[in-house]
């Protein structure tokens, strides 16, 4: 197909003009396909931890939409500072868990992990009292489950 454009008029050779009308023209490269629906699907539950009233446990989960038993998820919980995660997605997980400097202003210290299918682990941390604590999992894809509390 050819397009032309004169002065405010727009053909196209070969189509009619409800067809050159509705023509969406973009710059090469940038086409974008129809939406599909989301592969992952992702939630954050948090609640106040029981023997901590100023720390928050919380638990970040991402599942195959059309697969629930596919799934990953990260438990913190905020009184004794563990981290709990396991991956039974059947794809490779990414982990992450941060936490704030005091007066909240910037990250102090990320720590990060890979972890296959099929695996768990359990991860003690010693975070001061206070601080805001960002948790998520996530596929390499960039689907992620996010939560945000205090420890």
């Amino acid at each position: 197909m050819r397009i032309f454009k004169k002065n405010t008029l727009t053909s196209a050779v070969g189509l009619t003009t409800t067809a050159v009308a509705s023509l969406v023209l973009t710059a090469p490269g940038t086409a974008q396909a129809a939406p599909v629906p989301a592969a992952w699907s992702v939630d954050c539950d948090k609640w106040t931890a029981p023997n901590d009233p100023g720390a928050n446990d919380m638990v970040a989960s991402i599942w195959r939409s059309n697969d629930s038993t596919k799934a990953a998820r990260a438990s913190f919980k905020g009184s004794s500072e563990k981290l709990s995660i396991s991956n039974w997605s059947g794809a490779m997980m990414g982990y992450q868990l941060q936490w704030t400097t005091a007066n909240g202003s910037t990250i102090e210290k990320n720590w990060e992990l890979d972890l296959g299918s099929g695996k768990s682990d359990e991860i003690d941390f010693n975070i001061p009292d206070g601080r805001t604590v960002y948790l998520s999992v996530g596929t390499p894809g960039g689907s992620t489950a996010y939560c945000t509390g205090k420890a």
